[in-house]
């Protein structure tokens, strides 16, 4: 049964140099209401397969880009079309510097309950080095429209390992993150993607990340500081408040089946993972010809089925179930090695064991 719906909304004002995401600048309105014409098409394409939705996302790019009328149209259509539920999670990816309180007050009133702000941080020069094209005065705004809109359920970004960072500037952005009315904070790792152009300027040195006893200390800060704040640390990536984890995440790591839309979404449906062409041209195209645009298909046996879990349980504070670790000795290793510790029938992993977690998921294969 399919219980989640992700929408990838390709546009965006401006390309951040670290971004390895499908998306593109583009300001014509034209293009971006085709754009949702075929997600349309394309949701129709699905009308076989059984739905019980719990959750929409809307990921990007910059889904605040499209107008919110758009957006809000598309959402009515969904819920026209396929059977939701009574507590569906609605969650918009939105810029600091696109929505404010008339736009957040059509989400709200077609059913988005939930907002995600690309924010990164609040220091003007750890956004100057990002390449981010608001200023922090724009979220805090942002955040203010939301709440008066009725929308209490507010994530916001924030990036860590960024050239010249130190301890005190990300304690200094916590510091603000908290001091906000919100629920939910997603600290990623900035990473230097190959094809990026961030990538580009590390590999020739002109941009230098934090080593990795540097960037253990800001993940341990990050986790000590919002732990006493009252943000919970559910996953590797983020931290809640009681009752308000993002439940469409929770899904792609607990092995529930999702459907995605748009050009470069993934969908797993029935132990099979597809995602669709990268290339918004051909997705049109395919769309527009009553094709669909799927260009990339894995069928999930059971020995990928065990590694898929492993790593992804490793991911959540939850912890691994120890009957998926056929050699028990490595897991005694890595206790030792103060990677992680087992509580309950479940191998949870520490901090020092999150850095590396690529490493003890192929270990634990």
């Amino acid at each position: 049964m399919i219980k989640g719906l992700y929408v990838h909304i390709p546009f965006c004002n401006i390309k951040c140099p670290y971004c390895d995401f499908t998306s593109f600048v583009w300001q014509e309105n034209s293009l971006k209401e085709r754009y949702v014409e075929n997600l349309k098409k394309e949701l129709k394409f699905y009308s076989d397969l059984d739905f019980n939705l719990e959750t929409i996302y809307f990921g990007g790019g910059t889904p605040s880009v499209l107008e919110s009328k758009l957006l809000t149209n598309f959402i009515e259509y969904i819920k026209r079309n396929i059977k939701t539920s009574s507590t569906l999670e609605i969650t918009v990816e939105v810029n600091p510097k696109t929505y404010r309180y008339e736009d957040f007050k059509l989400l709200k009133e077609s059913g988005v309950n939930r907002i995600s702000l690309g924010n990164q941080s609040f220091l003007d020069k750890n956004l100057i080095s990002l390449g981010r094209d608001h200023k922090p005065q724009d979220t805090i705004k942002t955040v203010e429209d939301c709440k008066k809109a009725g929308i209490e359920n507010i994530n916001l970004d924030l990036i860590y390992g960024i050239q010249g960072q130190t301890l005190q500037d990300l304690e200094k952005d916590l510091e603000i993150y908290t001091s906000l009315p919100i629920t939910h904070v997603s600290a990623y790792l900035l990473t230097a993607y190959e094809d990026t152009p961030l990538g580009v300027l590390v590999k020739n040195g002109s941009y230098n990340l934090p080593d990795e006893d540097t960037t253990l200390k800001m993940f341990e800060l990050i986790d000590e500081y919002l732990e006493s704040k009252g943000f919970y640390r559910y996953e590797l990536s983020n931290w809640s408040k009681k009752n308000y984890e993002c439940k469409h995440n929770i899904f792609y790591w607990t092995d529930v089946e999702f459907l995605g839309l748009g050009v470069s979404a993934w969908s797993y449906v029935e132990n099979l993972r597809f995602g669709n062409t990268k290339n918004i041209n051909e997705y049109m195209e395919l769309v527009e010809k009553g094709i669909k645009p799927v260009k990339f298909t894995e069928k999930l046996d059971e020995v990928k089925k065990r590694e898929e879990k492993i790593f992804l349980s490793l991911r959540l504070r939850s912890g691994l179930d120890l009957e998926f670790v056929k050699d028990r000795d490595i897991l005694e290793e890595l206790v030792k090695e103060g990677y992680g510790f087992i509580e309950n029938g479940k191998f949870v992993l520490l901090p020092k064991g999150l850095m590396v977690i690529n490493e003890i998921a192929v270990r634990l294969f």
